[in-house]
């Protein structure tokens, strides 16, 4: 298969998703959004590889097709944040990068971007970001164990598991001063300003970016609330 003929195939599933996410997924609608015809040529290919079945102008994903049409979709999604929140771009820079990482991110680097930017629900655009397997995890693991940097008592260590900020211009200081998922810090103290100790550096944060910042205690410390500690 060569590489135009590969993403062809990519910028129809995407498409597809859009449409079953705005529209209708018909074919009519497909034109409507594709009008070169470009991708409808591969919709009977995709009806024999068990991606679609094509009942009338209804064009239907099947459990693998949508798989794989979301799959896409995340990578792409996921990379405008990072190019928007990491590299400071605008929204409206992202397109042109964000179409090639989606098809050569590999796995396991999805999920590392998506802890990187504290498993966000939308892109730059306000689109939804479908969530992956490190967002459900996430999602227990908030309910279970994670808690705000804040309330970690003095001398208690832990690692950050992600930055809770919508800020752009926070999370990038954060990330700049090593404050990134998986990296362990200590609480110094408390008052008068908030004191992490990191590797050999000791920084100091406001309250409410502790806030933000929310990780999992190691050891046995007990969590205390810092009007205690």
């Amino acid at each position: 298969m060569n590489l135009e003929s590969m993403r062809n195939k990519d910028e129809l599933l995407e498409m597809l998703w859009r449409l079953h996410e705005f529209y209708e997924l018909t074919v009519p609608a497909l034109q409507q959004h594709d009008p070169t015809g470009v991708y409808k040529g591969y919709l009977r290919e995709f009806a024999s590889n068990g991606i679609l079945r094509l009942e009338g102008e209804a064009i239907i994903l099947t459990p693998e097709g949508m798989e794989k049409a979301r799959g896409l979709v995340r990578r792409h999604r996921l990379a405008e944040r990072l190019i928007v929140d990491v590299l400071g771009k605008s929204p409206e820079e992202t397109e042109t990068s964000a179409c090639e990482f989606e098809h050569i991110l590999a796995p396991e680097l999805v999920e590392a971007i998506c802890t990187l930017l504290g498993h966000p629900r939308f892109c730059p655009h306000g689109i939804p970001i479908p969530e992956g397997a490190c967002c459900l995890e996430a999602k227990k693991s908030v309910e279970s164990a994670v808690i705000p940097l804040t309330q970690l008592a003095k001398g208690q260590e832990a690692r950050i598991v992600f930055l809770n900020t919508h800020e752009t211009s926070r999370l990038q200081k954060l990330l700049h001063i090593g404050l990134v998922p998986g990296a362990t810090l200590c609480v110094q103290q408390h008052y008068p300003a908030l004191v992490i100790q990191v590797d050999n550096s000791q920084i100091a944060l406001e309250q409410s970016i502790g806030e933000e910042i929310r990780v999992i205690p190691l050891g046995n410390g007990a969590t205390t609330s810092p009007l205690h500690s």
